[in-house]
């Protein structure tokens, strides 16, 4: 068994403690797994070494009751009101859950706005050239001002893509990081819910 498995099985068997005290064991674990890594044990061998994980848990679990540790179970009517409350805490979430991924989505729709925009300056580039061309027989003075016009909108659609991409790749990037966060808080309340 691995350090992060033994980890794993030992979080989930310690739900009864309080959340502190959990993350103190696991760390206490943790170390005492790392100090025998840096004596030159393997991973595995380390963790072969340690009490099983029912017989660490039932021995904190033991602690913890000593210390008043537990968590405190839910009562009846702390179920009856959130079940009762259902009505009205359920429509404020799920309102509240459109609204990040609205705000989310908004921002990928603006970024994609500013990849078209700067697309759209760089062919209007491209359309001055032709100008050029289409004019150049009939007025000079109109070609050169198509042709200038055309050079001054792909100059700005090029200016404008470099922001446009770093602003996509700083929030592809942040993206996932959020999501973590926000799934391991999300966690951490169904732990000390149950």
């Amino acid at each position: 068994m691995t350090k992060s498995e033994y980890l794993k099985k030992l979080k989930r068997a310690l739900r009864p403690i309080e959340r502190a005290e959990r993350e103190k064991s696991l760390a206490y674990f943790s170390e005492v797994i790392d100090d025998r890594i840096e004596e030159g044990i393997t991973e595995e061998a380390a963790v072969a070494e340690l009490e099983s994980v029912s017989a660490a848990a039932e021995r904190i679990i033991s602690e913890a009751k000593a210390q008043g540790q537990i968590k405190q179970k839910r009562s009846t009517w702390e179920i009856v009101l959130i079940v009762l409350g259902f009505p009205l805490w359920f429509p404020f979430l799920l309102a509240l859950a459109i609204i990040v991924l609205t705000v989310y989505g908004l921002v990928w729709i603006i970024i994609g706005a500013l990849f078209l925009i700067s697309a759209a300056l760089v062919v209007g580039g491209v359309s001055g050239i032709f100008a050029l061309m289409a004019f150049f027989t009939e007025n000079i003075n109109t070609a050169f001002a198509g042709f200038g016009a055309g050079l001054i909108c792909a100059g700005i659609g090029i200016a404008l893509f470099i922001p446009a991409l770093y602003f996509a790749r700083s929030y592809a990037r942040v993206t996932p990081t959020l999501w973590h966060k926000l799934c391991n808080q999300k966690e951490e309340r169904w732990n000390t819910i149950l």
